[in-house]
């Protein structure tokens, strides 16, 4: 008998054995309402692991991976014949029992497409299948190269374990008339997919999409975790104290009576929200909503709602997922959840975002040494709270690739809360209303949807419910900030420049928040506004994604850290929206979508510090109004403007009257869009949703930038990482992870500008980044550490000796 090994040392036959149980695994014990039964599911998962390196087992394969790649003869690959194997097996199982005729058709093509792609990026469906005879004479020298006596064996044991048998003749038989085998792919797309397929409601065709993902997800899963955790995967054993929340509550003191009337309101919303909890959660109902002020506590409510449903939901045992639209909040709320549950280890509590450290730390408090393997825990949601970003979940949801799909196993049955919901663009509602109710529904998943605005994405008291009872109080008891319209004219940016030092004039010794909408008219504004104020009577800062991290962090610490009386007057583009936990006297805003004006009052008299309203004028600008018009499109701006032209201004409390009106104007909007990403995924047009971008792409250069000793020592050290040569690409990936998140807080992402080609640097690119050198620092970048009205970052300098 010949030894059929799938990896250096490893069995092929371990290797399967292994990888199909844990696929099984993964599929059965989760709590699915889909019309085909949850075992028979598991044994497809089964059978795709079971056969998805069969082709391992060639001839081909053998002298490749035994003589360690020194040793080539084509064809090589593996994958495709193992998926033609996995589809008939599957086939024969499927008509043997009792599903429903186009599952029985559809399910093993299903198969079919995982197991080709489970080392790549699964394309559109009807692409997968109509293009296979590329590969004709690739799977004639395949199927006669098989160590048959091994195969035998190893398809008879393996599918044994779940009582199912397979006639390898019968295979050899299918495949060596190929031409019948390539019209039989062709019928299927015809007469199934472009026929019968095509009939079917939405709402079928999207839970099909997610039976093949789910399928899909669980084989990569499995083969991920074989390969890198090897005995060491299993199911989850972690115990989460769901009282963890009122235990913190208890030591912070807020559980008994509180004298100031906002925590009096704040501990009502939290005490009512969990009795509400216990009123109005359903197993059947997966669909939630928290709506709360600002400043109400919603972070930590929410996590105790979310903990009181996990809690009532036991038997399916549920990840909780918090999704935050940005990295700097996710850092914030992460100390506080961590501060909640004692220091947790990662598999309680984990933090998940492109900048975040790939440490992983189990329960038995040792650090998971190998960053590779840290890293895939991380990225697989091996925990049972993650914490993450909007961007990690959606693309999540929407994508054919592998590296994403990796984790939608374990995003199912989840309590998935998404944070600042308004953040999401009305053009994706359409394409999330869709797939949310089909994976709440189907896949066992629970959606709460939290924010002070809530946008209608789901109709209210019918698709979704309210937690917190009688929410509108918490919003009237706020008058902390009044929103004074002044977009009935249209002003140059000249006159809004002078506004502000007007308002300063009269007002010296008050905090300015001023928020434009592109960085061009921020840096003219912060230029004018500084030749009209002296230094001695106001401390301005300059906040825009063209000053580094580094900076911004500084700035913001300084702000909110004032030690002087001389106020601050701060000029930003609309990052300071961001959660961004400062508090000012007044707000200037140029007219932004209502949401984003809801946003920046946020940022003024934020805890209540002064008594007296705090302004937030808005106005129309002349300069900006075709960038505005093109950065938030022109219906939001449109319905904006409709909804303020009822008031000259209104005070916070009826803030919520304002946002509802608004969105309500937004929601028949969307009401007459077409989502071309939800008629993709109808399509099961795998590969077009895989150019979802929550972040909308625009193509930019980026400019590492050595303001300091330690930014210079981390830049040497990258270049170092880059130069190796003792280190392969993946040993440079996992030394670099480990100062990735410092080595970002000094670089920024410029966007060339749409006439060319690169951006303006007096200097030549140096690994992937054009850097400011500490010693010889770039003209193009404005920095001076004891003077922050210099600190304007990057700025286009046509006097650059290059100009690419």
């Amino acid at each position: 008998m010949t030894e059929i090994i799938s990896h250096p040392g490893k069995p092929l036959i371990t290797h399967l054995r292994e990888v199909a149980r844990f696929s099984q695994y993964a599929i059965e014990c989760k709590k699915f309402n889909l019309d085909i039964q949850q075992d028979v599911l598991g044994k497809l998962g089964f059978i795709q692991g079971a056969l998805h390196d069969i082709g391992k087992a060639t001839s081909n394969f053998q002298e490749y991976i035994k003589s360690k790649g020194k040793i080539i003869k084509q064809p090589k690959h593996h994958a495709l014949i193992s998926a033609f194997i996995a589809k008939r097996v599957s086939q024969q199982y499927l008509n043997s029992i009792d599903i429903d005729e186009l599952s029985k058709k559809i399910i093993p093509y299903f198969i079919f497409t995982s197991v080709k792609r489970h080392h790549g990026n699964v394309k559109n469906f009807t692409d997968e299948l109509e293009t296979l005879r590329e590969k004709k004479d690739d799977l004639k020298i395949l199927v006669n190269n098989f160590h048959e006596k091994e195969v035998v064996i190893i398809i008879n044991e393996l599918l044994a374990e779940v009582g199912l048998q397979y006639d390898w003749k019968e295979f050899k038989r299918y495949m060596n008339d190929l031409n019948n085998v390539f019209y039989e792919f062709d019928d299927f797309s015809i007469d199934i997919i472009e026929r019968r397929f095509k009939k079917l409601e939405n709402a079928k065709k999207i839970e099909y999409f997610y039976l093949h993902h789910i399928l899909f997800s669980s084989l990569l899963l499995a083969d991920k975790s074989d390969v890198k955790l090897g005995e060491n995967k299993g199911s989850r054993v972690h115990f989460l104290n769901n009282e963890a929340v009122s235990d913190y509550r208890n030591k912070k003191g807020w559980n008994k009576k509180p004298k100031k009337k906002l925590d009096q309101l704040k501990n009502e919303a939290y005490f009512q929200g969990l009795q509400n909890v216990d009123k109005k959660f359903k197993p059947n109902q997966h669909l939630y909503s928290i709506t709360l002020p600002t400043g109400m506590g919603k972070t930590i409510t929410s996590l105790a709602l979310a903990l009181k449903i996990k809690k009532l939901l036991r038997k399916q045992n549920p990840r909780i997922i918090i999704t935050i639209p940005f990295t700097s909040i996710i850092d914030q709320n992460y100390e506080v959840f961590n501060d909640i549950f004692f220091n947790a280890s990662s598999d309680i509590l984990l933090k998940h975002h492109h900048l975040a450290e790939p440490t992983y730390k189990t329960s038995q408090e040792d650090e998971v040494k190998n960053a590779e393997i840290s890293q895939f825990l991380i990225e697989t949601w091996q925990s049972e709270i993650i914490v993450t970003t909007f961007v990690q979940l959606l693309e999540s949801i929407f994508t054919n690739r592998k590296n994403k799909l990796l984790k939608l196993t374990n995003l199912t049955n989840s309590i998935i809360l998404l944070d600042e919901v308004q953040q999401i663009n009305h053009e994706y509602w359409e394409l999330i209303r869709a797939s949310f109710k089909t994976l709440a529904e189907k896949y066992n998943c629970y959606f709460i949807l939290m924010s002070a605005t809530q946008p209608l994405i789901f109709e209210p008291d019918k698709e979704i419910i309210e937690l917190i009872p009688n929410y509108k109080k918490y919003f009237n008891f706020f008058n902390r900030t009044k929103i004074v319209n002044k977009t009935n004219q249209i002003i140059s940016l000249d006159e809004f420049c002078a506004e502000i030092v007007n308002h300063h004039e009269k007002n010296p010794t008050k905090d300015i928040l001023v928020i434009l909408n592109t960085r061009q008219s921020t840096l003219e504004c912060f230029k004018k506004v500084s030749e009209s104020i002296h230094k001695d009577n106001a401390n301005l800062f300059f906040l825009t994604t063209l000053i580094t991290p580094f900076e911004r962090k500084k700035i913001i610490n300084k702000i909110k850290n004032k030690k002087s009386i001389t106020p601050n007057i701060i000029i930003s583009t609309q990052l300071i929206e961001a959660g961004v936990d400062i508090s000012v006297h007044t707000v200037f805003r140029a007219l932004a979508p209502m949401d984003s004006i809801i946003q920046a009052a946020g940022r003024a008299n934020r805890y209540g510090e002064s008594k007296q309203e705090s302004n937030i004028y808005v106005y129309k600008i002349s300069e900006i109004e075709k960038a505005t018009n093109m950065l938030y499109g022109p219906t939001l701006i449109a319905k904006t403007l409709k909804v303020l032209s009822k008031i000259k201004s209104i005070n916070e409390k009826h803030y919520i009257n304002l946002i509802e009106a608004y969105f309500k104007e937004v929601k028949i909007q969307t009401e007459n869009m077409t989502s071309k990403e939800l008629h993709d995924l109808m399509l099961l047009n795998f590969e077009n949703i895989g150019k979802f971008n929550f972040i909308k792409y625009r193509k930019t250069e980026s400019v590492f930038i050595q303001l300091t000793q330690r930014a210079k020592n981390i830049w040497e050290k990258y270049t170092e990482i880059y130069n190796s040569q003792e280190l392969s690409i993946f040993e440079k990936k996992e030394k670099f992870s480990l100062i990735k998140s410092e080595f970002y807080d000094y670089v920024i992402n410029v966007p060339v500008p749409w006439n060319k080609e690169h951006i303006v640097f007096d200097s030549e690119p140096e690994h992937h980044f054009y850097v400011s050198k500490l010693d010889a620092p770039s003209i193009c970048y404005h920095y001076d550490p004891s003077d922050f009205r210099k600190n304007i970052g990057y700025v286009e300098n046509e006097k650059t000796t290059l100009n690419y």
